[in-house]
């Protein structure tokens, strides 16, 4: 097939169509006069042009070549062009993510409602729908459920507690009909981005997490196969601030407390692997901020079965 058929092929295609289009918007306005007498002729075919029979030859000219143009599309293997987009446009939105949905977990709607007058509170929850499909992380340091009970999410202890149902998808906390609070749950931590309000709707504080951790934070591991973790450092906008974790290979913690810009503060607290009593090991207080460069007191220190072996009795501010 020469260059010279191809490019006579390609110009008879867009001739066609353009033609094509042309028709389409000749024949959608209805004439004032009847002009079908055209296809005889001027005046009935009384009066000829003498161009007729060349239009009826372009027309069958056309086509002609848009059935060649077609025939010579689908030797480069392009077939049934329009059907292929309006399936893959069928599939798109077949991967739109349902509502009842959070990261292809089940979910049902809750409504928690409580306190009255000005702070009277709604909360828009999301909870796990099935039971089976709850996996809690072992290194998460605290899990938000709802409670039915109470009305309200909570994330104390869920140890034996049968009526625990956990967070997972969107939140939204709502006082004196004013959001406070919204966010994403997943498997009862925090996840993606947190947000709080004011009371005329302005933006307070912005926080993004990843499943219970500050999104960026710095994890470490025991195991080559990052199973393990071994440390967490947060990050809070590009400087460590915030939760400090550190666990045993067994996943129990080993230690935790605050830092402010890569400085210890507040409480800090380091744990036994096991222990019979308890596995608290020594609780530690450092300054209020990082610009308090006071020594750390040891606050208390218990034994492997959690008798006390030293406290502080000093009161402090």
């Amino acid at each position: 097939m020469s260059i010279r058929y191809l490019f006579v092929v390609f110009l008879g295609f867009v001739g066609s169509i353009a033609f094509g289009q042309n028709n389409a918007i000749i024949s959608n306005k209805k004439p004032v006069i009847d002009t079908t007498v055209k296809s005889k002729g001027i005046l009935g075919g009384r009066l000829s042009t003498g161009l007729e029979n060349g239009l009826d030859q372009f027309r069958q000219e056309s086509a002609d070549w848009k059935k060649e143009s077609r025939a010579f599309i689908e030797e480069l293997g392009i077939k049934d062009i329009g059907v292929k987009t309006s399936i893959a446009a069928r599939k798109i939105k077949k991967k739109i993510i349902a509502k009842d949905e959070y990261a292809n977990i089940k979910t049902e709607r809750r409504l928690g409602q409580y306190g009255s007058g000005n702070r009277s509170t709604l909360e828009e929850i999301n909870v796990v729908k099935f039971v089976e499909d709850e996996s809690l992380s072992v290194y998460a340091q605290e899990i938000w459920w709802f409670d039915p009970n109470q009305s309200r999410i909570v994330n104390s202890s869920i140890k034996d507690n049968k009526t625990a149902q956990i967070c997972h998808g969107p939140f939204k906390r709502i006082v004196n009909d004013v959001v406070v609070e919204q966010g994403f749950f997943y498997m009862g931590t925090k996840d993606g981005r947190w947000e709080t309000f004011g009371p005329e709707n302005e933006l307070e504080s912005k926080v993004y997490y990843e499943r219970g951790f500050l999104a960026g934070s710095k994890l470490t591991y025991h195991d080559e196969a990052k199973k393990k973790i071994k440390q967490v450092v947060p990050n809070y906008y590009g400087k460590a601030k915030g939760t400090f974790l550190s666990f045993y290979p067994s996943g129990n913690l080993k230690e935790d407390g605050k830092l402010d810009d890569s400085v210890k503060i507040g409480r800090w607290r380091e744990f036994y692997e096991f222990g019979t009593g308890g596995r608290l090991k020594k609780e530690w207080r450092y300054g209020k901020d990082k610009f308090d460069l006071s020594e750390p007191i040891l606050m208390v220190e218990r034994d492997s079965q959690g008798k006390i072996i030293y406290q502080n009795n000093q009161k402090f501010d």
